[in-house]
């Protein structure tokens, strides 16, 4: 019994300091860390804008090469959200939801964090010579013994995560070309309507073009043995793509209609009112194009209403420069 009368009473001391120490604590927490960034802050923020590009830069989401995640709401700005499931105790699981978006100037988020709780989140971008300031932000209320553990210790872990991130957003920012959007133009236009032969294809972002090539070969075995003739450039439908996982049709446009066969999908692509713009370039610098045609399309007050399709003009077999590369890339929209 006198035992446990000493633990009681150690426990109250403990509790007693806690509160004590509690009430002279901050009730939140806001870690701020900032850097230069050798980039226009149009470029730097079409990458914080859209959340899948956060794999390529992002300390956190870089934690657990195994992450799953999603993306849901539209490619970019207010409403985009990434939901995230890691069996890594420091990656989590939470989402992530863009909530203010203000071009090259700021992106607010909400961060809910499994078993952390609701933050609020913020990247502020103010043009300089030659670059960007970059400044990131995260604001956590604590609760009343949360501000001893892990708020003495949070806010130190927040700053040293900061510091990993921005380095990151700088090396691949600064690895990027300066996007050179002045010459690109978007065409508002009705798509011809044309009959297609097709395959569905899941695949990594990784193995994009390899999945191309041997969906093409496959289609063209199909084209013989049923008679029809290549009428148009080899294309692809995307009908969604995320950091882990593409949903893709890739098509060869035909003289007639085909027969549904196997894998291979016979249809006719109709025609829809699109925005299109021609890219020239290696394919893969096409998302700065596909970036540019999103952001465009909210300026302008435009809705995309259906998966894009790149249209490969160029034959890369022939052509060997890539700056001569031809893609036409189409939006549908409303």
């Amino acid at each position: 019994m006198k035992a446990l009368k000493i633990a009681g009473l150690i426990i109250l001391i403990i509790l007693i300091l806690a509160t004590v120490v509690s009430v002279f604590l901050p009730a939140s927490i806001h870690a701020v860390r900032s850097m230069f960034i050798n980039r226009p802050a149009e470029q730097v923020f079409d990458q914080v804008n859209h959340l899948k590009t956060w794999k390529k830069w992002s300390y956190w989401d870089n934690i657990d090469p195994k992450m799953q995640s999603n993306y849901e709401g539209p490619e970019a700005g207010v409403g985009s959200i990434h939901k995230w499931r890691s069996t890594d105790d420091i990656a989590g699981a939470g989402t992530l939801t863009i909530t203010e978006s203000m071009p090259n100037e700021k992106i607010v988020t909400t961060l809910n964090f499994e078993g952390m709780g609701i933050s609020t989140d913020g990247w502020l971008l103010t043009a300089a010579d030659s670059g960007t300031n970059v400044t990131t932000y995260m604001d956590i209320e604590l609760p009343f013994f949360g501000r001893i553990f892990p708020g003495l210790v949070f806010e130190k872990m927040l700053i040293d995560d900061f510091d990993k991130t921005l380095k990151g957003l700088k090396t691949h920012c600064e690895n990027l070309p300066i996007a050179e959007t002045k010459d690109w133009e978007i065409t508002i236009m009705e798509s011809n309507p044309m009959q297609i032969l097709s395959v569905k294809v899941t695949c990594k972002p990784t193995e994009i073009g390899m999945q191309l090539g041997e969906s093409y070969g496959k289609i063209g075995e199909a084209m013989m043995k049923q008679g029809l003739k290549q009428s148009g450039p080899v294309l692809a439908v995307y009908e969604s793509y995320s950091a882990d996982k593409v949903v893709m049709e890739p098509a060869i446009p035909v003289d007639k209609s085909g027969k549904t066969e196997g894998n291979i999908i016979a249809r006719e692509l109709p025609s829809v009112q699109v925005m299109k713009l021609d890219f020239y370039g290696d394919y893969i610098d096409t998302e700065k194009a596909h970036i540019f045609m999103d952001e465009w399309a909210r300026k302008e007050g435009k809705t995309i209403s259906g998966a894009p399709w790149e249209e490969y003009v160029t034959d890369p077999m022939v052509e060997k420069d890539t700056t001569k590369w031809l893609t036409r890339i189409y939006y549908p929209i409303q």
